[in-house]
Order: C-alpha cells, then sequence, then structure tokens
C-alpha cells in the first residue's frame, strides 16, 4: 500500500507536491487542453454568435475559427507570410466592428492589429 501523504486527487488525478496544479484544476485543464479557436476571441455588441463564423470566414479565416497557413519558400517565409495573413483578418474583423477579446500579452500577441488599436495605436497598413 502506496503512502500518499500529502496528496488529493483532483480532476480524475492524484496530484502531490510536485504535480502541476493544472492537471488537479478542472477549468484550468480544460482551457489548456480545449483552446478557444482564434474566431472565439472577437465579439460584437449587436450581432448574434452565428454570424461570427459567417463574418470570419468572409474575412479570410477557416470554419474552424482558425485560418490557413500561407506556404514560403522557407519556415521564415512561411512564418511571415502566414502572420500577414492573420494580421489581414484581425483588420477585416476590426472593420466589421468586432471587439478583439484575447490577450495582448506576450511578445506576438502585443503586436497584433487589434492590441495595437486597443492601445490607442493606428495599425500598420
Amino acid at each position: 500500500m502506496a503512502l500518499l501523504s500529502g496528496c488529493t486527487i483532483g480532476n480524475g488525478h492524484i496530484c502531490g507536491p510536485q504535480t502541476p496544479m493544472v492537471y488537479c484544476n478542472k477549468a484550468a485543464y480544460q482551457r489548456l487542453a480545449n483552446p478557444p479557436s482564434l474566431m472565439e476571441n472577437w465579439q460584437h455588441m449587436s450581432k448574434a454568435p452565428e454570424a461570427r463564423q459567417l463574418d470570419w470566414v468572409s474575412c479570410g479565416g477557416t470554419e474552424k475559427g482558425s485560418y490557413a497557413v500561407v506556404s514560403g519558400t522557407t519556415g521564415a517565409e512561411t512564418a511571415a507570410r502566414s502572420g500577414e495573413k492573420f494580421d489581414q483578418i484581425q483588420r477585416c474583423m476590426m472593420g466589421k466592428e468586432y471587439q478583439y477579446t484575447g490577450t495582448c500579452q506576450g511578445e506576438i500577441p502585443s503586436r497584433f492589429p487589434a492590441c495595437q488599436r486597443a492601445a490607442g495605436a493606428v495599425p500598420e497598413r
């Protein structure tokens, strides 16, 4: 019989002092295991949530709420082209009067056009 001193059962896992707490907190685990789509970070004051998917797709996103990676000749070119595609989608959603509700923290998100607008700066074209 094992001695489980200081351990608890949480979210279907045995949680001890060295267990990452995300495995013991059901809500945190669900957010980690099933992150929201990029599309879910956009809200409109007067449109139904169902319209968001149509607007997202019309702006160049995929039906599942992401966007297709644009290939390039190198990994860096692919990353740059894909970033430009996502920036274009953001500008389109802002043009449709959606508000970005995602995070602007971190090196990459802080450069999003939606985060630049939120910070009061004019997004670059």
